[in-house]
């Protein structure tokens, strides 16, 4: 069916009555028809598509609503628009009723919509809102690839990321829930509308913490609840504030994973050891609380105490062995024995063994021990250096000889040295020349070092008693004269 458009009618009746109308059209008698037609089309307003106008109700007939809504034509609804929930029409000729201007058809004519009126004024609403950071109330109705469709009047999507700060496991029991949420994405042109409940638990978080800096200080010792636990220590809430404590401040002495001594929910004691506002952050600490054994650690086990402890470590370098609980010392391959020379201590330690050892030193500021277990038993060249006193005289057999000195077993295992500038030689003479391998030859103690394991030997004569050393000196000076030129 064609329905005609009704054309506004020229009134006259605006005029004073000091005016006509003819008065009032002489300023247009000398335009064009197409001036006219301008001048005629400035009259009336211009509506944008979406913008809710006011408009009267100029006709009714059975199927649709004409309404005047200040344009040069009138624009037509759907009679159904206007039924109430019971399906009843009410509207009459004159009532002013707000509708959308949803279009222009390709003539020109406004394209009116009565139902999204309410639309229009929802999304009005949230365009306010966003702009402004206003929170919006809505309900999640139903999950979705990726998050949850959320109803806010308009269907809006909630990223599953954007739920919650915690970590969610069971999606399907925030359906039906009703919350705050910040508009993070607004298209109002395409109704594309992103939601983030986490953005206003976080900023809420912000402002806790904020709060709870002023009153933490440095020294105070609180009581929190872990709430993660890492490898490297435990985060702790301080109603406001989550601090942490490193693994290096849960123990004075080495510990293992966190995890295998506290729980998610424990509530622990802390001590406060730092605050930083600007960066918001609190380090904690618990071992401080306590004291620490390090410092009474040489009173327990005095210099030169022997302890009994089980091996913790077998190294390279030596093995570890258990003082007290969190307390190991160490006793390096240079320690283990006062004869061998020992290489791989894997050979002759294993893990778990119960060994003797003796403390050598206690290193509290490096928290370290040194052990020793050659240091249990005498050092045997003490014994040596008891036994072959400088002076004396030994027998024994030449091992080797060098450009430098002859080597001779003074007894098993024990050797000296015998140095060339010790052996006495006519002039041009090699005084090595005289020895050899398992030659058995007499020499004279001069030093005995134990800590290098070396025995020092000469052949030249001792020094002779008083008479003796006289008789000697003058056949020395008697020898050097004859040698002098005649």
């Amino acid at each position: 069916m064609i329905i005609d458009h009704v054309e506004h009618n020229t009134k006259t009746d605006g005029f004073s009555d000091d005016e006509s109308p003819e008065r009032g059209l002489d300023e247009f008698s000398d335009m064009s028809g197409e001036d006219l037609m301008a001048v005629y089309e400035q009259t009336f307003k211009e509506f944008k598509p979406g913008e809710i106008i006011e408009g009267q109700v100029v006709d009714i007939d059975n199927d649709r609503v004409l309404i005047d809504i200040g344009y040069k034509t009138e624009g037509e609804v759907s009679k159904e628009e206007f039924a109430d929930e019971e399906g009843k029409f009410t509207l009459e000729i004159g009532d002013r009723v707000n509708v959308v201007l949803v279009r222009k058809d390709e003539d020109g004519y406004p394209v009116l919509s009565r139902q999204n009126v309410e639309k229009v004024r929802l999304l009005d609403g949230l365009t306010e809102k966003y702009e402004a950071g206003e929170t919006v109330t809505g309900r999640i109705v139903s999950r979705k690839k990726g998050g949850f469709i959320v109803d806010i009047g308009v269907a809006a999507f909630l990223p599953a990321s954007q739920l919650d700060v915690r970590r969610i496991s069971n999606f399907d029991e925030w359906l039906d829930t009703a919350h705050e949420f910040k508009i993070i994405q607004f298209d109002r042109k395409n109704e594309n509308i992103v939601l983030s409940r986490r953005a206003l638990l976080e900023a809420a978080y912000e402002r806790e913490k904020a709060a709870a800096l002023k009153r933490i200080h440095k020294g105070d010792v609180l009581e929190g609840t872990i709430n993660n636990i890492t490898d490297y220590g435990l985060f702790v809430d301080l109603d406001g504030i989550v601090g942490l404590v490193h693994i290096s401040n849960m123990s004075w002495t080495p510990m293992k994973h966190p995890a295998k001594l506290y729980t998610i929910g424990d509530r622990i004691r802390v001590k406060v050891l730092d605050v930083d506002e600007n960066a918001m952050k609190v380090t904690l600490g618990i071992k401080q609380l306590m004291s620490n054994p390090w410092d009474t650690l040489h009173e327990r086990f005095p210099l030169g105490s022997v302890i009994e402890g089980r091996i913790k470590k077998v190294t390279d370098f030596g093995i570890f062995v258990a003082i007290e609980e969190g307390i190991n010392g160490l006793v390096h391959v240079s320690d283990m024995s006062w004869t061998d020379e020992i290489k791989t201590p894997a050979e002759f330690y294993k893990k778990g063994d119960t060994v003797q050892t003796k403390i050598l030193d206690i290193d509290r500021e490096n928290q370290r021990v040194r052990l020793g277990i050659k240091q249990l038993t005498p050092h045997p060249w003490e014994k040596i250096a008891q036994t072959y006193l400088p002076g004396s005289t030994v027998t024994g057999k030449v091992i080797n000889v060098t450009n430098f000195g002859v080597f001779v077993e003074i007894e098993e295992g024990i050797q000296g040295m015998v140095h060339v500038s010790e052996i006495p030689s006519k002039k041009g003479e090699d005084p090595l020349d005289r020895f050899e391998p398992g030659q058995t030859i007499e020499a004279r103690v001069t030093e005995v070092l134990p800590e290098e394991k070396k025995i020092r030997l000469t052949l030249r004569e001792g020094p002779k008693k008083k008479g003796e050393l006289g008789e000697a000196l003058k056949q020395k000076i008697q020898e050097q004269d004859e040698e002098k030129p005649g």
